[in-house]
């Protein structure tokens, strides 16, 4: 049988990651198990809120995240590209945004 290659988000999805409201996932960072929970709040406007913990390490929390802002999660940054009242917090890599905007011609003035 085949190796199988060790991929750190297998939830994540060309470069985006969709966390469910209070679903936990688990990632595998140097060599230990971080749970990462989403949950996402209505009020005073709607907001989302990652927690990362790890057994033995200080939990890490960001809160009051909407559209734009950027986090770090496990030695990786994401920007939160949504978020919905009662159901996910969806992130993109901001690797993949820089490729993207990258990749897209440049137009000079005048031309």
């Amino acid at each position: 049988m085949p190796d199988q290659p060790q991929v750190k988000y297998p939830f994540e999805f060309d470069g985006r990651w969709v966390l469910r409201y209070h679903v936990p996932y688990t990632v595998q960072h140097e060599g230990l198990p971080h749970r990462i929970v989403a949950t996402v709040f209505a009020q005073p406007s709607v907001h989302g809120r990652i927690q990362v913990s790890c057994e033995g390490l200080p939990p890490v929390e960001h809160d009051g995240l909407t559209a734009g802002d950027v986090v770090e999660i496990t030695g990786d940054t994401w920007r939160v590209a949504e978020v919905d009242y009662r159901t996910r917090v969806v992130l993109q890599r901001v690797d993949d945004l820089n490729d993207a905007v990258e990749e897209e011609p440049s137009v000079q003035a005048g031309e």
